[in-house]
């Protein structure tokens, strides 16, 4: 039996833009109600599977009723400003889907849809009208039901009758004596629905109601409804549904066609739907642009040496044996250029589908020979895509890769380095609408997890083949990229004197790891589990009996029922019990403190001392990653595993600390850049007054403890500095009055007044704020000192909550990615300085802090050329002070 969905596309449409926060692309195109309306729509598709479908619209849907009323919605306003561009993309939606959009001049979406499913109901069709208007409701009978995607709630005859009082076909009845504020139809003045639909029981029908209204018994209700009669006559024909339209299509017309992909997934990649695009069937691979070929032969990896040397320039692309250059085996390479991709295979355990071995004619040890002289010629430009990775893997191969060219990740993170996928599927899929294939859909034919066939055993032919299609898309996105690049020369020079130097210098770090102190690691394990059980008796102590502290249902249960604490905030799941929660709980109870701090050790045991010794190579050395293209402020991210969430504060953290130790003999430094973001503050601001306190070397945070509370600055406590610290670098980001009150526990007159007098100090950082700001509002984007971008789609939003957000963000990442930028020109004059000249060598960078270790007799020496090219790292207007410390370990050096 066919069935046919109509989707009520207004009525969703706002519902859509009323439910989602808002969301917009990268160019500042609001889209959240676009995105609620599809992800309904697909779902609706997917789960119904209807044979016909259709999305029905108003069209100037007051005309036909307002000329029975001209009051007849007369009190809607206008749709809210980003509402409005969202229709149109609604449209392009349903074109790509191939889903039709009707509507009806003068009439109703609802009026089509009447018409439409009267219509296939009286061809014994199954109709499900998507919609959660009340009005609809009077069209179901059986055949003909209503779905609330909203709620997921299905309305039958029977769940019509349930939710208003009355069968479907008297809906419009009671509607019509309750009237409809949303739409300005007045009903009978103190009847709700409880009323009508008793009056309707009583009296049977509308009319009946209206003829007897004399004789009802209740004065007030009797005289409301004598004085409403034509307004409830009127109200009647208002909301009563046309069925009868001559809509220019035919039932025929509405059955459901194949999604036009190509359409959709580049609409949804406009969109930034990243998600609707990956739930797309995936496309065919672009077709290759040259000849590709797998070498089997050292006779075919010479001619491809040769060729790449006459060309000067190839893309290359390095596998290895899992996702993890620097503690896997090198797998093999895939080398393009502009007419030829080639694949050289040097580590396969599986050889040609259907063959049981790899080609035996190509000796791994001596293809790599004849590759090394190629890759290690610096005047031979290598693009590629993530050249870090390719650095690291042939660095454990003994090949040093030289003459770096454009890396089409860092290019791409470079141009707009906020909240985007820079993997090369995706990057080529949006700049050059090039599809590529994914290594692990080869590896995930047998099964995911653990059922996945490992890199090194697909078959050979296949696994060249994919990369040969990768690196030839690489090679024509390196080209793309790198055109966008020289169209911007401040960004061209960040990269080319910045983010290119620094891959080298990030490679030697990760592949020169540090030593972990493995007892000292076991032995603090030991310690804190203890702790934890012990924390974990109170906690139980506390609660009244036991229960997981690492629930959150049976710590709300706990929380909320058994201590009866009040509820502050609540999630999808119910009260919530996140850490803010937590801790203005803690103020309440001691419970949540505990919980908090129990959360805390067992994160630091898990993530940390129990987790890193499994994480150690093969030379007893920690290989952590550094990342360049994740935090859109430019930062440094550490990952596998992340150091950066080491407390740097707390004596646990401490304790970690002192496990990472250097080379038997030698010494740890740590030099650390000393409150830099507040000294390019200084410096960008033009404040004189915090110039002055840099330049005098005073303690500001002293200073401005003792502004604050009145005392002279030597008389300052450690908790005074702590709050004056929270306010210098909070208000100097956009922290409010409301907020700075609730981390310092003030009213909000109180933390009023100490902004006040911060900016009538600070005068001039004020005004920057406001310069920043107004500047991004005109831009739409922020930048460093060494012309980072960022972009700000929502700082011109109507929405105060993405646009307060937004304005933090302009305030933020001039301060922090100028901060980035300096101690990643002061990693390239650390490296530059000691490269060759010294055995001591960089080990880790750490928020604002490099870690290095150098044998004994180099200590002092290395320590004073540290200090000295971090400190010239950038000619700025204060001082940049660095903080210098040697040791055994990590802690005692930093």
């Amino acid at each position: 039996m066919p069935s046919l969905w109509l989707v009520d596309g207004s009525h969703t449409i706002f519902r859509a833009y009323h439910a989602l926060p808002h969301l917009s692309t990268r160019q500042g195109v609001p889209t959240n109600a676009v995105y609620g309306f599809t992800t309904m729509l697909l779902r609706a598709i997917r789960e119904g599977n209807p044979t016909h479908l259709a999305v029905a619209f108003d069209e100037e849907a007051k005309a036909k009723r307002s000329e029975v009323y001209s009051g007849y919605k007369a009190t809607r306003g206008a749709p809210p400003e980003d509402l409005t561009p969202q229709f149109p993309l609604v449209r392009r939606v349903l074109e790509a889907l191939r889903v039709p959009a009707i509507g009806f001049p003068g009439y109703e979406a609802d009026d089509v849809i009447a018409t439409l499913a009267r219509r296939a109901r009286a061809q014994g069709w199954e109709v499900v009208i998507v919609s959660g208007d009340k009005d609809l409701m009077q069209l179901v009978v059986d055949g003909i039901r209503c779905y609330d995607s909203m709620y997921e709630k299905w309305y039958g005859p029977a769940e019509v009758q349930e939710k208003w009082g009355v069968p479907p076909r008297q809906v419009a009845d009671l509607l019509a004596l309750t009237g409809d504020k949303i739409d300005n139809i007045p009903g009978v003045p103190g009847v709700g629905e409880k009323t009508a639909a008793g009056l309707l029981k009583e009296y049977g029908t509308l009319e009946n109601v209206l003829a007897n209204a004399a004789g009802v018994k209740k004065p007030k209700l009797r005289e409301n409804l004598l004085a409403s009669l034509d307004a409830v006559r009127r109200a009647r024909q208002l909301i009563s549904l046309y069925e009868e339209l001559p809509l220019p299509v035919q039932l025929e017309d509405l059955e459901r066609k194949p999604v036009d992909e190509p359409q959709a997934r580049k609409l949804f990649t406009e969109l930034e739907f990243v998600r609707l695009v990956n739930d797309l069937p995936r496309p065919a691979p672009t077709p290759p642009s040259g000849a590709r070929s797998m070498a089997t032969t050292l006779e075919h990896v010479q001619r491809l040496v040769d060729k790449a040397r006459a060309a000067n320039r190839f893309a290359l692309l390095t596998l290895t044996s899992e996702d993890e250059p620097l503690r896997d085996d090198l797998l093999g390479l895939a080398v393009s250029l502009p007419d030829e991709s080639v694949y050289v295979p040097l580590g396969h355990r599986a050889g040609i589908s259907g063959a049981l071995f790899a080609p035996a004619e190509l000796n791994a040890v001596k293809a790599i020979a004849l590759l090394k002289p190629l890759l290690e010629d610096p005047n031979i430009i290598k693009d590629g895509h993530d050249l870090k990775r390719d650095v690291d893997a042939w660095r454990r191969a003994g090949v040093s890769l030289s003459g770096l060219g454009i890396d089409s990740r860092l290019a791409s993170y470079l141009i707009d380095p906020t909240g985007r996928d820079h993997s090369l599927v995706q990057t080529a899929r949006e700049r050059i609408s090039c599809e590529l294939p994914l290594l692990k859909e080869l590896c995930e034919r047998t099964g995911k997890g653990r059922k996945a066939t490992p890199l090194a055993e697909v078959p050979v032919d296949e696994t060249s083949a994919a990369a040969c299609a990768l690196v030839e898309g690489a090679r024509r996105l390196c080209e793309a990229l790198g055109e966008d690049l020289r169209a911007d020369q401040e960004l061209l020079g960040l990269y080319a004197d910045m983010e290119k130097p620094l891959i080298e210098v990030l490679a030697n770090l990760e592949l020169t790891g540090i030593r972990i102190d493995v007892p000292r690691l076991q032995k603090l394990s030991d310690e804190l589990g203890r702790q934890i059980d012990a924390l974990l008796q109170e906690i139980y102590q506390l609660a009244g009996g036991e229960f997981l502290p690492g629930s959150t249902q049976q710590l709300a249960e706990v929380l909320y029922k058994k201590l009866n604490l009040p509820v502050l905030k609540r999630g999808k799941t119910g009260p919530s019990t996140d850490q803010e929660v937590l801790e203005e709980l803690a103020q309440h109870h001691p419970l949540p403190a505990k919980v908090l701090e129990h959360r805390q050790l067992t994160k630091l045991k898990s993530t940390y001392l129990d987790a890193l010794p499994a994480v150690i190579g093969r030379d007893g050395r920690l290989h952590t990653t550094f990342d360049q293209a994740v935090a859109a402020t430019g930062r440094l991210s550490s990952v596998n595993p992340n150091l950066q969430n080491i407390p740097i504060r707390t004596a646990i953290g401490a304790k970690i600390r002192e496990a990472f130790i250097p080379e038997p003999g030698w010494k740890l430094l740590s030099a650390d850049y000393s409150q830099i973001e507040l000294r390019v503050l200084a410096h960008v601001s033009g404040d004189p007054m915090l110039r002055a306190s840099f330049e005098s070397g005073e303690d500001l945070h002293a200073r401005t403890a003792g502004e604050t509370f009145g005392v002279p600055p030597s008389d300052v406590t450690r908790r005074q500095r702590d709050i004056a610290k929270m306010i210098n670098y909070g208000i100097a980001y956009g922290l409010s009055a409301f907020g700075l009150a609730h981390r310092l526990g003030l009213e909000k007159s109180e933390a009023a007044d100490i902004i006040e007098r911060y900016f009538a100090r600070y005068a001039k950082v004020k005004q920057w704020l406001d310069d920043t700001i107004a500047q991004a509002r005109s831009t739409g984007a922020v930048k460093t000192m060494f012309g980072r971008r960022r972009y700000l789609p929502d700082i011109n939003s109507r929405n105060p909550a993405a646009r307060s957000a937004a304005e933090r963000t302009a305030v933020n990442t001039p301060i922090q990615g100028t901060a980035a930028d300096l101690v990643k020109r002061a990693m390239l004059k650390v490296d530059a300085a000691l490269r060759g000249k010294h055995q001591a060598r960089m080990l880790l960078q750490v928020h604002d802090e490099l870690v290095l270790e150098a044998p004994p007799a180099e200590v002092a020496e290395v320590g004073r050329i540290v200090k000295e090219q971090m400190s010239a790292a950038a000619d700025l207007a204060v001082p940049l002070v660095v903080e210098l410390g040697s040791g055994d370990t990590w802690a005692t050096a930093h």
